[in-house]
């Protein structure tokens, strides 16, 4: 089973869209103006230049959009979405975000990595806790619908779950 990431293309984003999982869906829907899954497609594509955006895939078939964008100096949202085929290269998606995207985040800069879920979401919530993730708080109401919000959270200190630190590994000056 050949799994690869790669960058963002618009087909393989509007397929992630079109086919995405019920609760990602839910869980996007509850903060969005639209019930679009060409929406998302859209405005993921729109943001791709705008951080972090990648793309896990299953043979030929993309699986997976996940990424990270600046919300402010130094903090920055994370966000995924994918199909019902998630489990099945979960693990390499997670290897991917401990060791290249988060480190990645530190060298850009970041001290903060946040996002939103949909606090009926407990699978979401399971692996951002095993990404590292803090929960935060519960955001009651927080969606269009009055949908509760769980905020999840990195910091410096915790965006490599390994105790590796990417700052301690770049060559002194």
């Amino acid at each position: 089973m050949k799994k690869a990431i790669t960058g963002p293309t618009w087909d393989a984003i509007l397929h992630v869209a079109l086919h995405m999982r019920e609760r990602d869906r839910a869980e996007l829907f509850a903060n969005r103006w639209d019930d679009s899954a060409l929406g998302v497609a859209e405005s993921t594509i729109a943001i791709k230049d705008q951080g972090l955006l990648y793309v896990g895939w299953l043979e030929d078939t993309p699986v997976v959009v996940y990424g990270a964008r600046p919300i402010w100096p130094g903090v920055w949202t994370v966000y995924a979405y994918a199909t019902d085929d998630f489990p099945r290269i979960g693990g390499y998606v997670t290897r991917h975000i401990r060791r290249a995207m988060m480190p990645g985040l530190l060298l850009m800069g970041a001290h903060r990595a946040q996002c939103y879920s949909l606090a009926s979401h407990d699978v979401a919530h399971r692996w951002l806790t095993a990404l590292g993730a803090s929960r935060d708080a519960r955001l009651p109401a927080f969606g269009k619908n009055g949908e509760d919000f769980i905020l999840f959270s990195w910091t410096a200190e915790t965006f490599d779950v390994h105790g590796r630190s990417p700052r301690r590994q770049q060559p002194a000056d």
